[in-house]
C-alpha cells in the first residue's frame, strides 16, 4: 500500500533527526487555548529493558526511569490539555525526570 515507505532500519536512523522539527511544528501550529487545563505525563519506551545495553539509536539521550507501570528506558512526554482535549503544550524529557518537576511545569505553562 505504501511503495515509497523506508525500511525499518532507515526509519530508526531518521527518527532522531525528525523529532525536533516535528515538535517545533506542533508547538507553533497545533496548540489550542483554554482557562481550564489538565497536566499528564506518559512514558515513551525506546526498547525493552533487556536490550538497554545494546540500544544505539538514543544512546546518551534516553535514560532509565520509573512509572506506575514499572521501569523503562526512554523518555517522558508531558502534556497539557484543555477541557475539550485540545493540546495546549508539551515537553519531552529524559525518562529519569520526575513528573512533578516544577521547572518543566513552568516551561510548559509559560506561553499559556
Amino acid at each position: 500500500m505504501f511503495p515509497k515507505l523506508v525500511s525499518y532500519n532507515r526509519f530508526l536512523e531518521l527518527q532522531q533527526k525528525a523529532a525536533v522539527p516535528f515538535m517545533l511544528f506542533l508547538k507553533n501550529e497545533c496548540m489550542g487555548k483554554s482557562h481550564r487545563i489538565f497536566i499528564y505525563s506518559t512514558r515513551l519506551k525506546v526498547c525493552r529493558n533487556q536490550r538497554i545495553h545494546n540500544h544505539k539509536v538514543f544512546k546518551g539521550i534516553a535514560e532509565r526511569g520509573k512509572s506506575s507501570m514499572g521501569w523503562f528506558y526512554g523518555f517522558k512526554l508531558h502534556l497539557i490539555v484543555n477541557e475539550k482535549g485540545e493540546l495546549l503544550s508539551f515537553y519531552l524529557s529524559k525518562g529519569n525526570v520526575d513528573d512533578r518537576n516544577i521547572n518543566i511545569i513552568k516551561k510548559m505553562t509559560k506561553d499559556i
